[in-house]
């Protein structure tokens, strides 16, 4: 992939990049940090991906790994108002409120990721497993217990 491609690519995928930081994050510039420090770590280190048609997902996991260093270094919480402020250019209410319950829920990495990669870029179970490199079975169990979990989360049916 060259510089162009990998430019391209990740232009397509800008907001969501910035939705999943900011639902670890929870605050603007914070979500705007990870996700420019993990593109750049993304270009450095693009010689590692072996398949290009991974890519979304491991730059996702890029920015979602980013997103929970800078929120280790940081514990700083932003309530639901400043994530609509952080949408406002374009995002549908829906999506905030997602990210938001996600991030309530209290998931782990992997279940997060699944559920990113499910609802957000409307991959098939099958397509997350594969571009994650988890079982199948994992991405399953995960996925289906998220979604208990969140139909028992007061507000959500």
């Amino acid at each position: 992939m060259d510089k162009n491609e990998f430019s391209e690519r990740v232009q397509a995928k800008r907001k969501e990049l910035f939705a999943a930081a900011l639902s670890v994050v929870r605050n603007t510039e914070d979500a705007k940090d990870a996700v420019s420090e993990a593109v750049a770590s993304a270009w450095a280190n693009l010689h590692k991906l072996k398949d290009d048609s991974k890519f979304d997902a491991w730059l996702l996991k890029a920015v979602y790994n980013e997103a929970k260093d800078i929120y280790k270094k940081n514990r700083a919480y932003a309530d639901i108002s400043e994530l609509s402020e952080a949408f406002s250019s374009g995002a549908e209410l829906e999506n905030i409120e997602f990210f938001d319950i996600i991030s309530r829920c209290g998931f782990d990495k992997t279940t997060h990721q699944i559920l990113i990669m499910r609802f957000v870029y409307d991959y098939t179970l099958e397509q997350t497993a594969s571009g994650m490199g988890i079982p199948l079975s994992t991405a399953k169990t995960k996925y289906y217990r998220a979604l208990k979990k969140l139909s028992q989360t007061e507000g959500i049916k």
